[in-house]
């Protein structure tokens, strides 16, 4: 890969005894055949999550990783990363127990694992009865209502979703009160009776990423199934708030956009009106890929959402710039112009927080 092939992790060729250019192709080979919920990349993902074996905790290689694997094929990143964050949030737990039962298998990729959190931090936020909803029952709990996201759900055997704790005696309680509500995360087997995952929703892109809705009916589970709370904001109390988690998304909308660079430097060789701009968004690509990697490291170049709206702007301008060097050809649905452009608005929606949306809004009209 031109952009960053000399930043690549030793991991990916140490893990894979593979050059990274070789896999890199047999990737983006394999992401044009992913189109509908069907084509869920399973055997890929467990390829990858023996490169996340090897890496551990090294957050910068991870990310390094993920710029990487969405410079191939932005679904099987996307995926991959919500596997990381469910096992990161298995890591953090205190349920050493639980932590012990799962992580050998998730880990190595022999049992997929996802998470449905995003309605507690940035999805469904506009709703004021929480979309899933935890009530005692004797010593344990009854898990009622729905996550509205949740990657790959049909095919996890685990899947890790928050909710918010119901207390009955605040059920008539005006909702913007100042009642603190607390807060968990479970491990619910993919299997238990109450649990119902939708197979995926026909997206825009990333179809195959099998992304749709699990509901829970009544779902009982035992205190042993907790892996954080009950506890006010327990996103943060994990540990996975921000920080480098945060700056996946980032990395991936850096990874896309570099699909789009490459093909605008290589049209630029023989049409010397699209060199400039090329050569423009290389400069881009570069600055953010370092300031990617510095706050990774804790260096404060700058803000991680600013970060995120320039990765967005990135994806999406370079993507779009590479449609009118591709011109009418790019507009048909099987060229990978087109898909890079409809895989680009993915980050104006997933995971973006309210002050990047806003921030993106304003772009739009200035």
């Amino acid at each position: 890969m031109e952009l960053c092939s000399n930043d690549l992790s030793q991991a990916i060729r140490d893990v894979t005894r593979l050059r990274s250019a070789e896999w890199l192709a047999e990737i983006r080979g394999l992401s044009r055949s992913l189109k509908t919920v069907t084509d869920f990349p399973i055997e890929t993902l467990r390829r990858c999550s023996a490169i996340e074996q090897w890496i551990g905790g090294d957050n910068d290689a991870l990310l390094r990783y993920y710029v990487w694997l969405a410079s191939g094929c932005l679904t099987t990143a996307f995926i991959a990363t919500q596997r990381n964050a469910a096992i990161r949030r298995i890591e953090t737990s205190f349920n050493h127990a639980l932590k012990n039962e799962l992580l050998p298998s998730v880990v190595a990729g022999s049992a997929f694992v996802t998470v449905g959190i995003s309605h507690l931090t940035t999805s469904r936020q506009h709703i004021s009865k929480a979309p899933l909803q935890a009530t005692p029952m004797g010593d344990g709990w009854l898990l009622d209502g729905y996550c509205p996201w949740v990657t790959g759900g049909c095919y996890a055997k685990w899947l890790v979703v928050g909710a918010v704790e119901r207390r009955v005696e605040l059920d008539t309680v005006d909702t913007d009160s100042a009642v603190a509500l607390k807060e968990l995360l479970f491990a619910v087997p993919g299997a238990r009776t109450g649990v119902i995952v939708e197979t995926g929703a026909d997206l825009m892109a990333l179809s195959a990423s099998a992304t749709g809705q699990v509901r829970f009916a009544n779902v009982i589970l035992n205190p042993s199934e907790i892996l954080h709370g009950p506890i006010a904001n327990v996103m943060t109390a994990s540990g996975m708030s921000g920080g480098a988690g945060g700056l996946q998304s980032s990395a991936l909308a850096i990874g896309h956009a570099a699909q789009a660079i490459e093909y605008l430097l290589g049209e630029s060789k023989a049409r010397p009106d699209l060199r400039a701009v090329a050569n423009r968004f290389v400069d881009q690509w570069q600055k953010l890929y370092a300031d990617l990697l510095a706050l990774a490291k804790g260096e404060p170049v700058r803000d991680a959402g600013e970060l995120r709206k320039l990765a967005n702007d990135l994806a999406l301008n370079s993507t779009q710039a590479a449609l009118i060097a591709a011109k009418g050809a790019g507009f048909t649905n099987d060229h990978d112009v087109g898909r890079w452009c409809r895989e680009s608005l993915f980050f104006l929606v997933w995971s973006c927080p309210h002050a990047v949306a806003q921030s993106h809004l304003c772009s739009f009209t200035a």
